[in-house]
C-alpha cells in the first residue's frame, strides 16, 4: 500500500507499566479487555481474518511484494526503523542470486548420462541400448553455497517477522494487564509469556507456510462478533477456506506469511491509533508535508506542467529517478552489443512501448483531468500497476490454471476412454494425437479456451487490477475536511473546494492508471517475451496490434463506475463482484473470441497439413504477424472494444448527471447551514 497511516513515534515507545497477576497462571491467560474480542496470542483479529472485510485495504498489502512493503511499515511503526535502501535489497535479493545462477551456468561440466537418465555418477554406464546423452552439471560446491546463501536470505527474513510479532504480543500483554488495573509488572513475566506463546510466533511465520487450523476467541463470546458486510470476494474466501484448509487438510494455510502479516497490521494500527493514512509508503512522508501545494495548484488553476510536476512527493520522485536509471542501464546495454538479441533497434521498441503508455496518461489525466487528480497520485497509481499488480497476476493466473487444467484433464479423460484408438496414438506420438483430439473433439478446446479467457485472464486480472487501485493511498481520494474543521490534518485550514463529481474523474484516473501500468508490463513481456520471433518487424508489429486496442484501461473505467457507486453514492449493495463483472465479460469475450478464432485458424492447418510440424515449408515469422484471415477477428474485436466504449460512455453520462445533483444538494446544504 502506498498510504499507510501515520503516528509519532514516541507514542509507540512508551511501554504500559502493568503488575504481576496473582492469578494460578500468572496472568498469562488473562482476559481480554471489555471492548475486544481476543484470538490467540492475544491479537484482536483472528489469523483466518484475511479478506473477511472487504472494506479494509491492508489485507492486499500483505501479500504484494511478498509483504515486504507491509513488513517494512510495520517495523517502523514498532520500533522506528527505516527500510534499507532499494541498493541493498537489490543486492541481496537479484544481484548475487543473479551471479550465483550465471556462476552455475558458466562453470558446469557436461556430464554423459543413460538415454533412460536413471544416473549420472559414471559416464561409462549406457541405457539398455547403448545410448547415452549429456547434461551440464554444476560444481557441487557452488550449488552447496547458492542453497547455504538462499537459506540464510529465509532465515534472516523469519527472524524479522518473528521480532516484530512477538513484540506486538509484548504490547498486547502489557495492554490487558493495564485493562485490569494493574501497574507493575516483572519484566521475566513477560519473557514467560512469551516464551508460552513461541510455538504460535514460529507457526505465523514458517517457512513451511502453515498455521494453526482454527483461530477463534479464546473467549468464545459471540457478543464481540463484528457485524462485517461481506461481498462475493469475501464470501468466496470463506467458503474457500472453510471447505479446503479447515476440512481437508486441518490446518491454515498461506504463503509467505501473508495472513500472520496482515493480522499484525490490523494489530498494528488499533494499537497505534493508526486508523486513518496520513503518510506515504516506503518514504514515510506525511502527507501534510507535499498535499498543500498540490491543493494550491488546485485552487488557482495552475496549467504549468513544471508546477504540477514540482508538486509531487519523495515517494514519486524516488520512482521517477529509478525508472531514469534503468532506462540508462538498458540504453548502455543496447550500445555495448553484449546480447545480439537486445540491440539499440530493439530499445526504440522498448521506448515505444512506455511511450504508448504515457500518451494514453496524458490524454486520461493531463488533457481532460488534470485538477481532478495530482501528478503525484498518477505517478504513484501507475507504478503500483507496473510493478506490483503484475507480478500478483502471473502467480494467481498459474495458479488458477492448473485449477483450470485439471477441470480440462478430466473432460479429455472422459474422452480418451470412449476412443481407444486415440488413446493408443497418444501414447505412441502424443504430437499428432493432441491434433488429432483438437480436430475431432472441438468442444472440448473451446471449453479451455472459454476458462482460459474468462477464468485465467478476465477474472484473475480485473480483480487484481482492483485490488491495486485499492492499495494504493492518495491525499487526493481521502475525505478532505472544510476550512471550518480545525482538525483539518491534510493540508491544514484549507477549503474542500473539491465536488464529487471531481472526486469521480479522479478514482477513473486513478483506476485506468494502474491498468496503463498493468498494460504496459504486459506489452513488454509480449513484445519481447511471447513474440514468435526476435526480429525488429515483429515486435513492432506486435506493440501496434496491443496498442489499437486498449482493453485494460477501458476495463479499469467500467470498473470505476461501480467504485463510484459504492464509494460516492452510497450504494452499500455495490460489492467487488459487482464492480468488475461487466469488465471480466467485456474482457473475457474479447480474449475469448481471438483464442476461438486462432484455434479454428490452426484447425484448418492441421486438415491441410501446414501446421507446425508439417514438413511443408513455412513464412518466415518477421514477414507478417497478421494475415488476411485475421481481418475478420479484428473487425469483430474492435466492435466489442466500440460496444464496451458506449457502454461506459452511457454510465459515465448517467452517473456524472448524479454526482451533479448531489454537488448542487450539498451547495444548499452548507448554505443554509452558514445562514
Amino acid at each position: 500500500m502506498i498510504g499507510v497511516a501515520y503516528n509519532n513515534m514516541a507514542e509507540t515507545s512508551v511501554a504500559v507499566p502493568v503488575s504481576i497477576s496473582s492469578e494460578p497462571d500468572g496472568g498469562l491467560s488473562s482476559p481480554a479487555p471489555a471492548n475486544r474480542r481476543e484470538f490467540r496470542g492475544g491479537f484482536s483479529s483472528s489469523i483466518c481474518d484475511i479478506f473477511r472485510d472487504p472494506s479494509r485495504r491492508t489485507d492486499c498489502c500483505s501479500i504484494a511484494c511478498c509483504g515486504v512493503l507491509s513488513s517494512d511499515r510495520n517495523r517502523y511503526l514498532l520500533f522506528g526503523e527505516l527500510p534499507p535502501p532499494l541498493w541493498r535489497r537489490l543486492l541481496m535479493y537479484l544481484i548475487i542470486p543473479a551471479l550465483f545462477i550465471a556462476s552455475l551456468n558458466y562453470f558446469a561440466v557436461e556430464v554423459k548420462i543413460p538415454a533412460n537418465g536413471s544416473s549420472y555418477g559414471n559416464n561409462d554406464q549406457q541405457g539398455d541400448n547403448g545410448d547415452t546423452t549429456t547434461i551440464k552439471v554444476a560444481p557441487l560446491p557452488l550449488r552447496l553455497a547458492f542453497y547455504a546463501y538462499l537459506i540464510f536470505l529465509g532465515i534472516r527474513g523469519r527472524i524479522e517477522k518473528r521480532k516484530t510479532r512477538t513484540e506486538i504480543m509484548k504490547k498486547l500483554y502489557r495492554e490487558r494487564a493495564e485493562a485490569r488495573g494493574e501497574a507493575v509488572v516483572d519484566p521475566n513475566q513477560v519473557t514467560r509469556y512469551i516464551h508460552q506463546h513461541r510455538l504460535d510466533v514460529i507457526r505465523a511465520h514458517s517457512s513451511y507456510s502453515c498455521c494453526y487450523a482454527h483461530d477463534l476467541p479464546l473467549d468464545d463470546n459471540n457478543e464481540f462478533e463484528d457485524a462485517v458486510e461481506e461481498d462475493s470476494c469475501s464470501r468466496f474466501w470463506d467458503c474457500l477456506s472453510k471447505t479446503f484448509w479447515n476440512a481437508c487438510c486441518g490446518m491454515w494455510c498461506q504463503c509467505c506469511s501473508a495472513c500472520a502479516i496482515a493480522q499484525e497490521e490490523r494489530e498494528i494500527e488499533r494499537l497505534t491509533g493508526n486508523l486513518e493514512p496520513k503518510m506515504d509508503y516506503i518514504t514515510f512522508e506525511p502527507f501534510s508535508e507535499y498535499f498543500p501545494a498540490i491543493q494550491h495548484l488546485n485552487e488557482t488553476q495552475t496549467r504549468s506542467f513544471v508546477q504540477h510536476a514540482k508538486a509531487i512527493s519523495k515517494l514519486s520522485v524516488k520512482l521517477l529517478k529509478n525508472l531514469a536509471a534503468v532506462l540508462a542501464i538498458l540504453v548502455l546495454f543496447a550500445l555495448s552489443d553484449i546480447d545480439k538479441n537486445f540491440t539499440f533497434a530493439n530499445m526504440i521498441v522498448l521506448l515505444l512501448t512506455l511511450c504508448q503508455a504515457f500518451f494514453l496518461e496524458y490524454l486520461i489525466w493531463w488533457r481532460w483531468n488534470r485538477f481532478d487528480i495530482s501528478f503525484d497520485s498518477v505517478i504513484k497509481f501507475f507504478a503500483c500497476g507496473f510493478l506490483l499488480t503484475t507480478p500478483m497476476a502471473m502467480i494467481f493466473e498459474l495458479v488458477v490454471s492448473i485449477v483450470t487444467g485439471l477441470i480440462s484433464m478430466v473432460a479429455m479423460i472422459f474422452i480418451l476412454v470412449e476412443d481407444s484408438e486415440l488413446l493408443d496414438k497418444l501414447q505412441t506420438d502424443p504430437k499428432h494425437a493432441m491434433k488429432d483430439l483438437a480436430v475431432a473433439h472441438p468442444a472440448l478446446f473451446i471449453f479451455s479456451l472459454f476458462l482460459n479467457a474468462f477464468v485465467i485472464a478476465a477474472l484473475c486480472e480485473e480483480m487484481i487490477k482492483y485490488f491495486g487501485y485499492w492499495m494504493v493511498v492518495t491525499p487526493d481520494l481521502l475525505p478532505q475536511k472544510r476550512s471550518n474543521d480545525t482538525n483539518n490534518e491534510n493540508g491544514g485550514n484549507t477549503p474542500n473546494t473539491k465536488s464529487v463529481r471531481s472526486t469521480g474523474s479522479g478514482i477513473t484516473v486513478a483506476m485506468c492508471s494502474v491498468a496503463l501500468g498493468f498494460a504496459c508490463c504486459e506489452n513488454l513481456l509480449y513484445v519481447f517475451g511471447y513474440t514468435p520471433s526476435q526480429s525488429l518487424g515483429v515486435e513492432i508489429q506486435t506493440l501496434i496490434a496491443r496498442s489499437i486496442f486498449p482493453v485494460h484501461p477501458l476495463c479499469a473505467a467500467i470498473q470505476s463506475i461501480g467504485v463510484c457507486r459504492r464509494d460516492l453514492e452510497g450504494q452499500r449493495g455495490v460489492g467487488i463482484g459487482r464492480i468488475i463483472s461487466p469488465a471480466i465479460l467485456l474482457h473475457g469475450s474479447f480474449d475469448f473470441v481471438l483464442m476461438v478464432a486462432a484455434y479454428l485458424q490452426q484447425v484448418e492447418k492441421i486438415k491441410e497439413g501446414n501446421d507446425d510440424d508439417s514438413d511443408i515449408p513455412k513464412e518466415d515469422d518477421s514477414d507478417a504477424v497478421m494475415s488476411e484471415e485475421d481481418i475478420p477477428t479484428l473487425v469483430f474485436s474492435f466492435g466489442m472494444v466500440l460496444v464496451g466504449y458506449i457502454y461506459y460512455v452511457w454510465q459515465s453520462r448517467a452517473q456524472t448527471k448524479r454526482f451533479i445533483a448531489m454537488d448542487r444538494t450539498a451547495a444548499v446544504d452548507e448554505s443554509s447551514t452558514l445562514v
